[in-house]
C-alpha cells in the first residue's frame, strides 16, 4: 500500500486505539474507586473528597490541552490513532517526532512524510516509537530502589553535586531535542547563507520568554495556581507563535 495515510487512519487502528482508551478509563475508574473508599475508610468527610475530585478534574484540563494539540500537529504526518495510542498512555510529542523520523531514516527515507514513506516505513516508525518509550518503565520497575540507594549514598558524601548533575542532564536532554534546530537556525543567520533561519530558534525564544514572564507574576504578585499551568501556557504560546511565524 504506497499511501501510508490509509493505514494510519484505518480502522484497524482505530480499534487498537479504542481498546487502549477503555482501558485507560477501566483504570483510572478503579483507581478512582480504590481512592474513595481508602479516604472513606480513613474517616475523610464525603464533601471534601467530592471537592477534591472537581478540583482535580479542573486542574487536569488545562495541562491536558498541549497534549490535544501535538495530538493534532502529528495528526497530518502520523494519522490520527496512533498518535492518540501513543499520547494517550506515555509519550510525548517530542518524542515521537524524533522517534517517527528515524524509523523513516533508518529506511533510506529523508525524513517523516517524505517522498518514499511508504506504509512499510510507517510500521517500522511505529515498532521504534513503541519500543524505545518502554525502557524508562523497565528501568523503573526493575532498577529504581538500586539507583535511589546509590543517589542517596552518593548524597550524604556531598550533595553539593547532585543540582549540577540534575543542570547537566537536563541541558543534555534539551541538546539531544533541540540542538539540531538551534544549530540550524543559526547557521542560517551567518553571513552569506541562503538557508531559512527556520521556526525554531524564534520560537525557543518566545516559549523562553513566556516562561520568564510567567515566573515574575507567579513572584511577584504570588499567583500560585499558575504555578500548574506556566508550562502549558508557554507551550501554547510557543505553538500559536510557531503558526503565526509560518504564515
Amino acid at each position: 500500500m504506497d499511501n501510508y495515510l490509509d493505514v494510519a487512519n484505518s480502522q484497524f487502528l482505530a480499534i487498537l486505539g479504542g481498546m487502549v482508551f477503555i482501558f485507560l478509563l477501566l483504570q483510572s475508574s478503579l483507581f478512582l474507586r480504590k481512592a474513595w473508599n481508602r479516604g472513606i475508610e480513613s474517616g475523610m468527610d464525603k464533601a471534601k473528597l467530592k471537592g477534591a475530585m472537581r478540583q482535580s478534574m479542573v486542574f487536569s484540563i488545562v495541562p491536558s490541552i498541549p497534549i490535544l494539540i501535538s495530538l493534532v500537529a502529528m495528526a497530518p504526518v502520523l494519522g490520527i490513532y496512533f498518535p492518540w495510542i501513543r499520547l494517550s498512555i506515555i509519550g510525548s510529542a517530542v518524542y515521537e517526532l524524533i522517534a517517527a523520523d528515524v524509523g523513516a531514516k533508518s529506511m533510506g527515507v529523508s525524513g517523516l512524510g517524505g517522498e518514499g514513506y511508504t506504509a512499510a516505513v510507517f510500521a517500522n516508525s511505529m515498532w521504534i516509537m513503541t519500543l524505545g518509550i518502554v525502557w524508562g518503565l523497565v528501568v523503573v520497575l526493575f532498577f529504581l530502589n538500586r539507583i535511589q540507594g546509590i543517589i542517596s549514598k552518593a548524597k550524604d558524601r556531598d550533595a553539593s553535586w547532585i543540582p549540577i548533575l540534575i543542570a547537566a542532564l537536563f541541558a543534555g536532554m534539551l541538546s539531544v531535542f533541540l540542538g539540531d534546530t538551534i544549530a540550524a537556525s543559526l547557521v542560517a543567520m551567518l553571513p552569506g547563507s541562503t538557508g531559512p533561519v527556520g521556526l525554531g530558534l524564534p520560537v525557543l525564544l518566545i516559549s523562553a520568554g513566556a516562561m520568564v514572564i510567567f515566573g515574575l507574576l507567579i513572584n511577584r504578585f504570588k499567583i500560585n495556581w499558575l504555578r500548574d499551568f506556566a508550562l502549558s501556557f508557554s507551550m501554547i504560546i510557543a505553538m500559536a507563535s510557531a503558526v503565526l511565524i509560518s504564515l
